[in-house]
């Protein structure tokens, strides 16, 4: 049986089922759509039981529920009687909605997929034939016009990241979370389904199995660069003794931890990212997107990024991975040695801190070697150069007044102990050596 997921749509699945009836009465409130026609209250009902037959999952039944009322509200005749114009009001209906051209691609996908289960096409001998889609759908593409494509603007540049994680700094719940989702690729329910007993401390890495919910199957996350946190939030969790304990909770009473939930998750970043000056439309889901998108600027090969988010092959890498041609073209300059500025290698960076002094790896947001507790940036450590190499300046001089001092005062011995107050004599002048 399908399993509930992380966006509780189990409960939303059965709401819909048990109102279904109320869909045949005009919309109102948040309600938009009306099944408008009530010979067509039978064919969701048809879909449903196809829906438990195949135990499709519970988001997939929603989103094919939605893409069906859709249908049914264009379309006001009997759904057996429809034409392949029927069909083209309501993608005309559709594409006034102003979705993007993916949603459209998926809508019809959907659509295809449904009149299958409720109208299918039959052969000569009036048997039911799944390898034909039924001719009033059949004529409909799914094809996405390139030309309407939106470039997305939830893309986190490395710099960008560093800063949010770094405003999370009384959280390393938040910290552990947004690093791994970054580094492993995977998915917010992945992740947020991860249990105590699904953590694999080593010394200076981490494998994270997925056990359950993974959209692959089962597989393991990678955690090297996000080790720190990881094993940060391990130590203080406060159910770590128990292995069957979410690892990523709600905090709080004790009697009160709940697992936690992208709406939860959304609303810290949302917050963080208001309060840190970043101006973009960040998710949970968006790191996945720039995760995948720093491991090609860095170098990564498509295979590898594939073997880390699980895949069965490369071609999802055309949906997630966000870089442009000028990023492209940085990266060449970069391996040419045409750019030196250390600003223009900042996307091309690893996801961790190495110390300069006794190399220990810190997280991202770190600015003090957790092992030496010396500063980790380079503009920090030159800074903190000029100022000693300037005091060590300054001491240098005062050593070099009193040595010319006491040089005088073996040479003049009988210079009295009060001589800084004689003025206008060259003994006088002399004594301004003691103003050091």
């Amino acid at each position: 049986m399908a399993e509930n997921d992380i966006y509780n749509n189990e409960k939303r699945y059965s709401t819909f089922k048990a109102d279904l009836e109320h869909y045949l009465e005009p919309p109102e409130g948040k309600r938009k759509y009306q099944i408008k026609n009530k010979k067509n209250l039978g064919y969701f009902k048809v879909l449903i039981k196809k829906f438990e037959a195949r135990d499709i999952s519970f988001i997939r039944r929603i989103r094919l529920l939605r893409s069906f009322l859709i249908v049914t509200f264009v379309i006001e005749k009997d759904l057996m009687d429809a034409s392949r114009e029927d069909i083209d009001r309501v993608m005309g209906y559709f594409s006034k909605q102003g979705f993007s051209p993916k949603t459209r691609s998926d809508f019809v996908i959907d659509l295809k997929f449904i009149w299958k289960q409720i109208l299918p096409e039959k052969d000569e001998k009036g048997r039911i034939d799944d390898a034909l889609v039924p001719y009033v759908v059949r004529h409909i593409n799914g094809k996405m016009d390139k030309s309407r494509e939106r470039r997305r603007e939830d893309r986190l540049s490395i710099e960008e990241f560093e800063k949010l994680v770094t405003g999370f700094g009384d959280d390393i719940r938040m910290q552990a979370l947004l690093t791994l989702a970054l580094e492993s690729l995977g998915r917010p329910q992945e992740l947020l389904y991860l249990r105590i007993k699904d953590v694999e401390l080593h010394d200076n890495f981490a494998k994270i199995w997925v056990s359950e919910h993974g959209k692959e199957g089962t597989k393991f996350l990678e955690c090297i660069d996000s080790f720190p946190y990881v094993a940060g939030w391990y130590s203080k969790h406060p159910l770590k003794k128990d292995p069957n304990a979410l690892f990523f909770i709600t905090m709080g009473n004790q009697s009160k931890y709940k697992q936690l939930n992208p709406h939860a998750v959304n609303k810290h970043i949302r917050n963080k990212c208001k309060l840190l000056g970043i101006s973009k439309p960040i998710t949970f889901y968006s790191l996945k997107r720039s995760g995948i998108t720093i491991r090609r600027l860095r170098g990564d090969s498509d295979v590898t990024i594939q073997h880390t988010a699980g895949w069965t092959s490369t071609k999802q890498l055309k949906i997630y991975d966000q870089s442009q041609h000028e990023d492209s073209f940085k990266m060449a300059l970069v391996k040419r040695g045409k750019i030196e500025s250390e600003n223009e290698l900042k996307d091309f960076r690893p996801l961790s801190k190495k110390c300069i002094f006794c190399g220990v790896d810190n997280g991202i947001g770190e600015s003090i070697c957790r092992n030496c507790r010396r500063p980790l940036d380079r503009e920090v450590i030159e800074r903190d150069m000029k100022e000693k190499e300037n005091e060590i300046k300054d001491i240098r001089e005062k050593l070099n007044k009193l040595e010319k001092m006491y040089e005088y005062q073996y040479e003049n011995p009988k210079v009295p102990a009060g001589v800084s107050q004689l003025k206008g004599t060259r003994k006088g002048n002399v004594a301004r050596f003691w103003d050091v």
